[in-house]
């Protein structure tokens, strides 16, 4: 034990220097922080409560917005190459369903970017997201800007069941767990995509991401915490992979480090 103590304090004392040196650059974000020349992710928080508070006091509502249900649009309805993973699974994944539950969905972006290479004829796509947002997607589609062959949700109460359950890019930005979030579904379903998932090899962490003239908390998950977590709800995971492209550092406390996202395709246990 005493001969791995120095090499303990030597690594507590390299991330002190590290976090010294990065406070200028961290003080200017700061200033910035609450400014529309603000960062794109400022503020480190234990809870999702104080991140929430934070946004509070920056003018901002959180995700349930309607000033930012239009922002980006237009990019989340092309395909990155984040999307390939997902596209791959639905392939194997739809012949064998009926219905798959996009939550998280948006205008229903995801099936638009992906209609022209998958057929999705068969399937019923239903959208799952807040209010504000499933409000200004039933404006669009009434007004045809949106296809007809999607159906939005904005309670998971009325949601139907379906085989898969496609989550892309919602884990950082939902309130609930997502264990309780499966739970109240109206069906267990049989695989489930996960994409973007918000991560750090460290104790989780809120920080606040800045969304056109909005601003909303943002969760990074601690990795084990989290694939544990979806070990007890009952699902194997099947396949994993890296989006490095998606990273970040947060501007304020850069001594935090870089965040990774990752994808994931689980499998219901009782499908083995």
């Amino acid at each position: 034990m005493t001969a791995l103590a120095p090499i303990g304090i030597g690594k507590r004392l390299r991330a002190k220097l590290r976090q010294i040196k990065a406070l200028p650059e961290a003080a200017i974000a700061r200033l910035l922080s609450r400014t529309p020349r603000a960062r794109h992710f400022s503020g480190a928080y234990r809870t999702r409560a104080a991140a929430q508070q934070a946004v509070i006091r920056r003018g901002g509502n959180g995700y349930d917005d309607a000033a930012i249900t239009d922002v980006s649009y237009e990019l989340m309805c092309q395909r990155t190459a984040w999307d390939y993973p997902v596209m791959f699974w639905l392939q194997r994944l739809l012949p064998e369903s009926d219905a798959l539950i996009d939550a998280g969905g948006h205008f229903g972006t995801k099936y638009i970017a992906f209609r022209d290479l998958i057929d999705l004829r068969k399937v019923r796509w239903n959208v799952y997201d807040l209010p504000a947002i499933i409000q200004a997607a039933r404006r669009k589609q009434g007004m045809g800007s949106l296809p007809l062959d999607i159906v939005f949700y904005d309670e998971v109460s009325t949601l139907p069941a379906a085989q898969i359950l496609l989550c892309s890019g919602l884990l950082q930005y939902q309130d609930s767990a997502f264990g309780d979030f499966v739970a109240a579904l109206p069906a267990r379903p049989d695989h489930i995509i996960l994409n973007k998932v918000a991560q750090r090899e460290g104790p989780e962490t809120y920080t606040i991401e800045r969304i056109g003239s909005g601003c909303v908390p943002y969760r990074i998950r601690e990795r084990r915490q989290f694939e544990a977590e979806i070990e007890g709800l009952g699902y194997d995971v099947v396949e994993s992979w890296d989006i490095p492209d998606l990273g970040h550092v947060i501007s304020t406390h850069p001594w935090l480090g870089r965040s990774n996202s990752r994808g994931y395709i689980l499998r219901c246990k009782t499908l083995r």
